[in-house]
């Protein structure tokens, strides 16, 4: 067996070590949701936050969940099929559209455990100022660098949208999805 060529930093040991962790956590607990609720970890999130601010348009959610509008939209359409979320135009501005749990909704959101993009919220929110920059660069230049900075960066646990043939929507034929 070949020696390695350099010997590796206890850094990159530690950083490995810790997306492991999360992986493997974030696996678990998704896993979880959908054998215990039968929904995705992303629709219970997006569900939890609507329980907790009814009313908000998917704009205002795709803030809230820090991501794109068009994943929210497909999140949401998701949750409107399985009617635990309906979509009403606004009283107060007949153009936009305010969304809802319905009781069936309400009803899977209190028999819930906490999301683990919650934890992962508060976590951040206890390191210092410096750390939570020092952390968003480092993970930003340590993908770029490693070639996956144009991966499109996606609600956690959001499920691809499935056209009637099978493929994920908006894919160009012969091209891999990451």
């Amino acid at each position: 067996m070949p020696k390695p060529k350099k010997k590796r930093q206890p850094d990159l040991s530690r950083a490995l070590n810790a997306v492991r962790r999360m992986v493997r956590g974030l696996r678990s607990a998704a896993e979880a949701v959908e054998r215990e609720l039968s929904v995705s970890a992303a629709q219970l999130f997006v569900l939890r936050e609507l329980g907790q601010v009814p009313n908000q348009s998917v704009k205002d959610l795709a803030m809230i969940t820090m991501t794109t509008h068009s994943t929210v939209s497909q999140v949401v359409g998701q949750l409107i099929t399985k009617g635990f979320v309906t979509r009403t135009p606004d009283l107060s501005d007949g153009r936009r559209a305010v969304l809802r749990l319905t009781r069936q909704g309400a009803n899977l959101v209190k028999r819930s455990r906490r999301v683990i993009q919650t934890d992962l919220i508060d976590g951040f929110d206890i390191l210092r100022k410096s750390e939570r920059r020092a952390l968003a660069n480092g993970l930003e230049k340590w993908l770029d660098a490693s070639g996956l900075s144009r991966v499109p960066s996606r609600m956690l646990f959001d499920k691809p949208f499935l056209d009637k043939r099978g493929s994920r929507a908006g894919a160009k034929s012969g091209r891999s999805q990451r």
